[in-house]
């Protein structure tokens, strides 16, 4: 009854819950649940099998037992009456009884009712989540230079996370990279697959090497000549003389591999000069993720922290100035973990994908792969928690807050990201009807969670990683006193590698700004132009 109540109150829970799901951790909360429902059930089915199982083995070992008395004496035994009674007796009428228990067992078809059930009702991932749960991983792998191997092992970045991949799990990844013909990764996972294959205890029967020998075509069609290679030595070294005819597959490899052959898809579908994620740029973004590339000594040396006065009777900030030009700073310890808690939670039932504004400059907003997260906007005047993280801003930079934009509380899943990009607008902006508010002159990101690895902000050009910190405030300024967008601040979610990212942007438009931040008689973008279309 306890168990049934349980999955009632899940299935409450979850009965209306749809949608994406990698691009959330909110999301796979969902998706735990499902499977906790789904083993509820298929232990229900468990027990019901046990129970009859449990029956049937009691006739047998009743039979048997009389069986092993009978072999002590065979003709002493079927000469007895009543023995013989009951061997005809079990033949003509329990053994039938035994087939009709058998074909009438409700269990299998109560169970697969009660799936047909829950597949309508709970929430399941779709083809999108799988192949973007795919992709986040290679981008983790990409981004922080992870060895397969390790991350196969549940191990990011030296540390132990999780349970360790399956060789299936690391041969379906591998197939639907494949799929999505992202060859370079593809390879890494199918030997990783065949690796941890070979380590296992049937990874030395026929039907493993048949499996082996498989994979063997994808290393071929993709011109891994090396892999294909060393997974036919792997299959002769132990079915040698049932194998032969991979004798002539391994001479024809090492002669391609002796060519310098470059035939196969890995070659043939290489990146084109003009792919952004082979662009200078972008190596840079990653570097500073890594926290390969970061600020000189000498400019680290002219930042300070201070303690800055609010105007509305707050307890004074803790700034930590992290760049002066253009302006990045940090401030610490200003929203509480009750109200970080309290966005979370009330984010939680209203997230749906993030969007980006679209680049042919129409006003329109749409999902894109470079920004995967979900997120859910609050009206400043209708929730006191972000009417004071609005106020927050304003206090910090001195700047009018009426025509902000609501906050947008976000949430990144696995591998969640934003790649480099600017707040502000482009010139060929066309703003939406009603949208008189002008440009984004500054951002704020309140970090309403730590991060355990990986998540930092990160802006290649300057360059500097923020790290999440719970409860801070990261401020900068998106375009000059002129008015210009300053192409320096263009900046990047560095994708999560464990843990959940939890954010809130305020966004504050130009429109009553003049007396806060004049603009200047000069325009002064030119600092910035170099980077406007920085290759």
């Amino acid at each position: 009854m306890f168990l049934a109540k349980c999955v009632l109150f899940l299935l409450l829970q979850i009965l209306s819950c749809r949608g994406e799901f990698f691009s959330s951790t909110s999301g796979l909360e969902k998706l735990f649940q499902t499977e906790v429902v789904l083993l509820a059930e298929l232990q229900n089915y468990v027990n019901e099998i046990n129970q009859h199982a449990e029956a049937l083995q009691s006739e047998i070992d009743a039979i048997r037992v009389e069986h092993l008395n009978a072999a002590e004496g065979i003709d002493e035994y079927l000469n007895n009456p009543v023995n013989a009674f009951r061997l005809i007796k079990r033949l003509h009428s329990d053994w039938e009884t035994f087939e009709g228990s058998v074909s009438s067992d409700s269990s299998r078809s109560n169970y697969l009712e009660a799936m047909a059930g829950h597949k309508e009702n709970l929430s399941y991932p779709s083809q999108d989540d799988f192949v973007g749960s795919a992709i986040a991983l290679t981008r983790l792998q990409q981004t922080y230079q992870l060895d397969v191997a390790e991350l196969a092992s549940g191990i990011l970045n030296g540390v132990k996370y999780g349970t360790a991949m399956s060789w299936q799990d690391c041969f379906v990844l591998g197939q639907h990279l494949y799929a999505l013909r992202d060859y370079n990764h593809t390879v890494p996972w199918l030997q990783q697959s065949m690796q941890l294959l070979g380590e296992q205890s049937y990874g030395t029967e026929s039907a493993s090497l048949d499996f082996m020998e498989a994979v063997v075509d994808y290393h071929r069609e993709m011109g891994a000549h090396e892999s294909a290679l060393s997974l036919v030595n792997h299959v002769l070294s132990i079915e040698p003389d049932q194998r032969s005819h991979l004798l002539e597959s391994r001479r024809r490899l090492e002669e391609l591999i002796t060519d310098g052959d470059k035939n196969g898809l890995l070659h043939v579908t290489a990146r084109r000069p003009g792919d952004y994620h082979e662009s200078r740029e972008f190596r840079m973004y990653e570097q500073v993720c890594r926290g390969e590339l970061g600020p000189l000594p000498s400019k680290q040396r002219q930042l300070r922290c201070r303690l800055r006065k609010s105007r509305f009777g707050y307890a004074p900030f803790k700034l930590e100035e992290l760049h002066l030009d253009p302006p990045v700073v940090q401030l610490h310890q200003v929203v509480s973990s009750k109200d970080s808690e309290y966005l979370q939670r009330t984010a939680r039932p209203r997230i749906k994908r993030s969007t980006v504004y679209s680049l042919s400059g129409n006003g329109a907003s749409t999902a894109a792969a470079f920004r995967t997260s979900q997120g859910a906007s609050f009206n400043y005047s209708r929730n006191a928690v972000a009417k004071l993280l609005g106020q927050h801003v304003g206090d910090l930079s001195g700047l009018e807050m009426e025509y902000s934009e609501d906050l947008q509380v976000a949430n990144y899943g696995i591998g969640g990201h934003y790649e480099p990009h600017w707040d502000s607008f482009p010139e060929n902006h066309i703003y939406q009807e009603g949208d008189d508010a002008g440009n984004r002159i500054a951002t704020g990101i309140y970090y309403l969670s730590d991060v355990e690895a990986g998540g930092g902000t990160a802006f290649p050009f300057l360059p500097l990683l923020v790290t999440p910190e719970r409860g801070s405030l990261l401020f900068w300024y998106n375009l000059h006193p002129s008015g210009d967008q300053d192409y320096r601040t263009k900046h990047a979610a560095c994708p999560v590698l464990q843990g959940s990212k939890w954010i809130a942007n305020v966004w504050v438009r130009e429109r009553h700004q003049d007396q806060v931040r004049p603009c200047d008689l000069q325009r002064n973008q030119e600092i910035s132009l170099p980077y406007r279309d920085f290759d």
